[in-house]
């Protein structure tokens, strides 16, 4: 994979560094409060590019599918966030569907953003996702996601 797919494809990743607060945007859709500090500190972590950080929420054997179809890896996403690559303004979350089975939660909605560098530098992105959470050892991770990039629109300031 190339340097560029791979920080294209890495870019994906970028809804899961949301602010910590959270856009409740259906009635139905209610985020565990566990889930919801989690992505609280996903967030701290990312913007702090604090790998341990990110690695105390993602779990071991975390993968994206990004929009151009590249399936990366924890560390493959980590390595591109230490060399501060993932930096992004005004990012959102919105929760549209909570799904809670006795092994798994399923987040799905959408995040906005604008990228300070990359892909869609300057321009407000939209993208939907799905989010895969599991409890291990007593904890919830972050098991899997999915993010497609649906729209680009100019940013306002």
């Amino acid at each position: 994979m190339s340097v560029k797919v791979f920080i294209a494809s890495v870019a994906a990743c970028a809804g899961l560094f949301a602010s910590p607060a959270i856009s409740q945007t259906a009635d139905a859709a209610r985020v565990p409060p566990a889930i919801g500090a989690a992505y609280g500190r996903l967030g701290a972590a990312i913007r702090a590019h604090d790998a341990d950080g990110v690695r105390s929420v993602w779990a071991d054997d975390f993968v994206v599918n990004s929009p151009n179809n590249e399936v990366l890896n924890r560390e493959q996403v980590i390595s591109v966030m230490v060399s501060n690559f993932l930096d992004y303004r005004d990012v959102q979350k919105h929760i549209t569907f909570v799904g809670e089975k006795s092994e798994i939660t399923v987040v799905m909605g959408y995040d906005t953003m604008v990228p300070i560098k990359g892909p869609g530098a300057g321009q407000r992105v939209t993208r939907p996702f799905t989010d895969v959470w599991a409890q291990r050892d007593g904890t919830g991770v972050l098991v899997a996601r999915q993010a497609t990039i649906a729209a680009v629109s100019p940013a306002s300031e």
